[in-house]
């Protein structure tokens, strides 16, 4: 069942709609239109597992991006530009020089269209024509639903002129308590190969390594987050050769040792981003909890970061007449239930 409220008005006078989903597991979940952002995702036991914030106006300030929808393209395009058919187009630099989930404007500070349909929410938003930077005009298109106990989100987009898309969704997860302490307690698992080696502005080198043959990144069986964690790298779970964009594949599992509670996501995507929350600020959430580093981990399905710089990526542009597609689910475990 999906039901709307008002969470709140932008100072422009539009309003935010809050849509609260509640399912026959007993899970609920509320998404605003407001970035398309996942405001809460709370357990039968009534533990809400993700970091965010009870009013709108704390989504308007500054914040480590909490539950957001993050597009045209996620993660970092370094020197903050890019060149397609010859034309250099240049972006905002919001990190250093480079370009971090594509720019202050980003996808997640847009009001969301959206419209219920029976289970299910859609959210729609068009970008313009060089918003921030970015050729075409792109038109995005969110569907959630929230079924027993598995929250799926299908985002297909169109353009009108060829430019690079990689969207993805950014909610932090504390499956103990909803980031009241570290999520030292947790344990994770990844079912990546390989991974994209960065240099020291976190921007891939354009190589693909084995996540084997490096200690830092083996997380092929659960493994624990160290308090000392500074965990923020793109894991490879479909590599150049064996690239099948259309399946769904199991990517990564959240478990939380205290409450048992866990949380599996499958994705369609190439890869996903860990990132155990190293640079959390200190910062009062909701129910005036206080968030710090490592309070929250974010697990972001998306394509390869930088693509459109490295040639032996695959492709992110988007071609006119050619439709984006993907699609994340995230599978919710209570106390000791097996995965």
């Amino acid at each position: 069942m999906i039901t709307s409220r008002e969470f709140g008005t932008l100072p422009d006078g539009e309003k935010v709609i809050a849509y609260d989903f509640v399912t026959e597991d007993g899970f609920q979940a509320t998404i605003l239109s407001y970035g398309a952002t996942l405001q809460s995702l709370t357990f039968p036991d009534g533990t809400d597992i993700v970091l965010g914030f009870d009013t709108l106006e704390n989504y308007l300030g500054e914040h480590p991006y909490f539950g957001s929808i993050i597009g045209r393209v996620a993660n970092r395009i370094s020197g903050a530009s890019f060149e397609i058919d010859g034309k250099r187009y240049k972006l905002p630099a919001n990190e250093g020089p480079n370009n971090l989930h594509a720019g202050p404007e980003g996808f997640e500070r847009v009001n969301w269209f959206g419209e219920v349909k029976g289970e299910t929410l859609i959210l729609r938003h068009t970008s313009p024509d060089g918003h921030q930077g970015f050729p075409g005009e792109l038109m995005t298109e969110l569907s959630f639903t929230f079924n027993g106990a598995k929250l799926m989100l299908n985002i297909r987009a169109a353009t009108d002129k060829p430019c690079p898309v990689n969207i993805t969704y950014h909610p932090y997860f504390n499956l103990t308590d909803g980031g009241a302490t570290p999520a030292t307690d947790h344990k994770l698992q990844i079912n990546a190969s390989f991974y994209t080696p960065t240099d020291a502005d976190n921007l891939p080198t354009g190589q693909i390594s084995s996540a084997s043959s490096n200690e830092d990144y083996r997380y092929s069986e659960p493994r624990g987050i160290e308090p000392s964690s500074k965990l923020d790298q793109n894991f490879v779970i479909k590599d150049v050769e064996n690239d099948k964009k259309s399946e769904m594949a199991k990517v990564a599992k959240l478990s939380s040792v205290t409450t048992g509670h866990k949380v599996i996501i499958c994705s369609t995507q190439r890869c996903i981003q860990a990132y155990t929350g190293e640079h959390i600020p200190e910062m009062i959430g909701k129910s005036g909890t206080q968030y710090g580093p490592h309070h929250g981990i974010a697990l972001e399905p998306q394509g390869y970061p930088d693509a459109i710089n490295h040639k032996a990526f695959p492709s992110n542009i988007l071609q006119p007449g050619e439709l984006y597609n993907q699609t994340i689910s995230y599978t919710f475990r209570p106390g000791a239930a097996q995965a």
